[in-house]
């Protein structure tokens, strides 16, 4: 029996009684790992139900064979902007991809003569705007690899996080809002006249701007990362040299055991399995107005499906707004020369796919040790940039469309506060970087320096005559 007897010098012997110490810490740490486990089948349950929902009518073991046998018909029915000619850029390799688009350009003058760009009104700010579109297209082709023909990209589907079920589910659900109005925007646009295109944002130079750029940034970021297997982050953890020496220690040591903590990819990445062989009236993969011989709809929808299973929330987030500035309806002979100069673009964008380097980024080398001139907070920025956007793209459907600096503001929540220990440790930085620098930049008292210089003779000014 343990307790606790009395210590010389202590209090006094006859107001010490035993005590017995209870110990449970096992028992108590067994309750939270079974209670862990619990919480982690539930959620791996759950997103058992997630996925079962997106693959209603809709296989995507088989969707790659489905692709490859409608690029025929989407090659011959491809005009300058419309959802094939979308299709055809997301689908065909890089040298069919060149072809295509020199036809399309081709044809494009044929039909509209020479517009000149000065027609048009360009500031400068759609040069940026221009050159992240070209980027997110190579983006999707990127993400898009595995479904063409001469591609053996792996493919990390998200019903294989099952270390982290909650954070696969809630990108699942967070895509089914995304892909219902994606549907409901393309049905709009086959029924009412399409408002006119644009891949240029309206917004001058401002703090707006800037802010609905690194949106754009950072979701396409957040598609590279879906290249390559690695767990969500956490927490700041992630963040620290010890945990990125322990994670490759134990991925070079006990690979099993780096598999059931989420570190390693399974050794079989096997894609899910359509949960029912026909979609019906309100899945994901229902298309309800009848379509044509290509079945452009249908691909553009089992599309959205696939990227959200296979990549996650932001990539599906991308490849709707991308087919935003697409249509459906052919070009028409009397556009308008702003229209002309859009299509232009379109058929001039070459997109190899080796521009996107699907390298993970990784935030602190632990074989790095910590130096004083190391911005170490920068990568805490980052990591915290990744979970704000995580909230953007769930809780705004689209990025298209987002026009005045009102739309901006709205969609992102102000910044957080600092608390009053940051606001100290602010300080407290500046006040070290100032002693550090102090025989640098080093200070005199203003009434100690002399204004008159000293080549000059000084004047002697009699007070007495």
């Amino acid at each position: 029996m343990d307790y606790f007897s009395y210590v010389p010098g202590g209090p006094n012997p006859v107001d010490t009684q035993p005590m017995d110490i209870i110990v449970d810490e096992p028992y108590h740490c067994a309750m939270i790992e079974e209670k862990s486990q619990e919480i982690l089948e539930a959620e791996n349950e759950k997103l058992d139900q997630a996925i079962a929902q997106f693959t209603k009518g809709f296989d995507p073991s088989t969707f790659r064979n489905e692709i490859i046998s409608a690029l025929r018909g989407l090659a011959s029915s491809a005009l300058p902007g419309t959802y094939e000619h979308l299709l055809m850029l997301c689908f065909i390799t890089d040298d069919e991809l060149q072809d295509m688009q020199k036809e399309l350009e081709n044809l494009l003058q044929l039909s509209y003569g020479q517009v000149l760009d000065e027609l048009v009104p360009r500031p400068k700010t759609n040069i940026t705007d221009e050159s992240y579109f070209a980027t997110e297209i190579e983006t999707l082709r990127r993400l898009l690899e595995p479904l063409r023909a001469d591609s053996t990209s792996p493919v990390y589907w998200l019903s294989l996080r099952r270390a982290n079920p909650t954070k696969a589910r809630q990108q699942l659900e967070a895509a089914t809002k995304v892909i219902n109005v994606f549907k409901k925007d393309v049905l709009a646009d086959m029924q009412f006249d399409p408002q006119e295109r644009k891949i240029v944002n309206p917004l001058p130079v401002s703090t707006e701007r800037s802010a609905f750029v690194s949106m754009k940034h950072l979701r396409i970021d957040a598609c590279k990362d879906t290249l390559h297997w690695d767990e969500y982050n956490q927490s700041n953890m992630n963040l620290t040299m010890f945990y990125h020496a322990y994670k490759k220690l134990l991925c070079e040591n006990n690979p099993d055991k780096a598999r059931e903590w989420g570190w390693l990819p399974p050794v079989v990445l096997e894609a899910p399995r359509a949960s029912s062989p026909q979609a019906s009236i309100g899945d994901l993969a229902y298309w309800p107005l009848k379509q044509g011989i290509n079945n452009k709809y249908d691909l553009l929808v089992k599309t959205a499906l696939w990227l959200a299973l296979a990549r996650g929330l932001p990539a599906v987030h991308l490849f709707c707004d991308c087919a935003r500035v697409f249509t459906s309806l052919v070009p028409s002979q009397d556009a308008s020369p702003r229209t002309i100069v859009l299509l232009r673009h379109l058929t001039r964008l070459r997109v190899p796919v080796e521009a996107i380097n699907p390298n993970p980024r990784t935030p602190v080398p632990f074989q790095k040790r910590c130096q004083r001139g190391d911005n170490d907070d920068y990568f805490e920025d980052v990591w915290r940039s990744d979970q704000d956007l995580e909230k953007d793209l769930a809780q705004n459907v689209s990025l298209y469309g987002m026009d005045t600096a009102k739309d901006v503001r709205r969609a992102r929540p102000p910044p957080p506060r600092r608390s009053f220990q940051q606001q100290a440790q602010l300080i407290k930085d500046a006040l070290t970087v100032e002693v550090n620098f102090a025989d640098v930049w080093p200070r005199k008292d203003p009434a100690s320096v002399s204004l008159i210089p000293p080549s000059l003779p000084k004047l002697i000014f009699p007070l007495f005559a």
